[in-house]
């Protein structure tokens, strides 16, 4: 009798992987930092999203199928929340991309269905083992959206990722950032998915680091002139 594949054998201990998530975002603070390799790291942004979404997939021990299911809607009716809002000005507000996000479908880059599957699974994972109560985890993962949103946008405008008409960021943006979210996240409950992921935190704060981080840089940068 042949023996059996054993699964375990091909997954890299989550200590490891935890190291890993610290050390590249440390690494993508100093390519950000140095001018000189700015531009190289800012290209380098649609697959820095597939990795850490590559590494949430390999940390997760999620037991419901239903996740992988649920994780393809996200994507595409995240995907398609960017397309009407990149082609009506209707959701966000007035912006658009740049050549920097990879490819493209009606004028929204493709990896933008990975960011909100990212983002919405990190904050719904964080928040479930906080509460027992549905509703709250569902309205606390909307917030930590919210906030994640918050310290994205100066950043990545000044990563030239998009561009808002005027130069300011609409409060239309972070309201629907909200209830887009609010609705996502509560498709979690009702379809009784628990997520598990002990590297959820350590990516979840790992990018509010870097967002605050690459803000301080760029408000030094403006403070000097440059």
């Amino acid at each position: 009798m042949s023996e059996k594949l054993n699964l375990k054998r091909f997954r890299i201990p989550e200590k490891l992987l935890r190291k890993f998530i610290w050390i590249f975002f440390s690494i993508g603070i100093v390519g950000m930092a140095l001018p000189w390799s700015r531009e190289i790291f800012i290209r380098l942004i649609p697959l820095t999203l597939l990795v850490c979404l590559v590494i949430l997939g390999m940390a997760d021990r999620t037991q419901n199928r239903k996740l992988f299911w649920l994780s393809g809607a996200i994507f595409t009716a995240g995907f398609l929340v960017e397309v009407i809002g990149v082609n009506t000005g209707f959701l966000f507000g007035h912006y658009g991309y740049s050549l920097h996000m990879g490819p493209t479908l009606f004028g929204t880059p493709l990896v933008m269905g990975v960011s909100w599957l990212m983002l919405l699974y990190l904050a719904v994972t964080v928040v479930q083992p906080i509460s027992t109560n549905l509703v709250y985890q569902t309205i606390m993962a909307a917030v930590l959206m919210v906030v994640l949103d918050f310290l994205l946008e100066p950043a990545a405008i000044w990563m030239k990722m998009w561009r808002w008409e005027g130069g300011n960021v609409p409060f239309l943006n972070y309201l629907t950032w909200f209830f887009v979210s609010l609705v996502f996240a509560a498709l979690f409950p009702l379809l009784k998915i628990t997520t598990k992921n002990r590297l959820a935190m350590d990516l979840y704060f790992a990018q509010l680091l870097f967002f605050l981080l690459l803000i301080a840089i760029s408000f030094v940068e403006n403070l000097l002139g440059r």
